[in-house]
């Protein structure tokens, strides 16, 4: 995985960042698994859902937009739009057609 970690609750314990109660390493050997293996497995399924990711710009001038939805409600819309805009996207708007 490339911007993160995943660790049982054991795991944590031994860093001192969290208590050591229901672990899954405990869980996992019942049906042949191990943290690794789920370690394995989540990192396949992530890299199966990334986009392919590209550093040649597109044509000069030429822009690409991304909606991120569309709604009946305008409350919806504009809950919509503060998240975006909490996330740090500033230039997110709303337009009606």
């Amino acid at each position: 995985m490339k911007d993160g970690i995943i660790i049982g609750h054991y795991e944590g314990y031994k860093r001192g960042i969290t208590s050591n109660h229901g672990d899954p390493a405990n869980w996992f050997p019942k049906h042949g698994k191990s943290m690794d293996t789920f370690r394995t497995e989540v990192a396949k399924l992530l890299a199966a859902s990334d986009p392919p990711k590209t550093d040649t710009p597109a044509a000069p001038g030429k822009l690409y937009r991304v909606q991120v939805g569309a709604f009946a409600v305008k409350a919806n819309a504009d809950a919509m739009l503060a998240k975006v805009k909490a996330a740090g996207f500033t230039d997110a708007f709303i337009r009606t057609e």
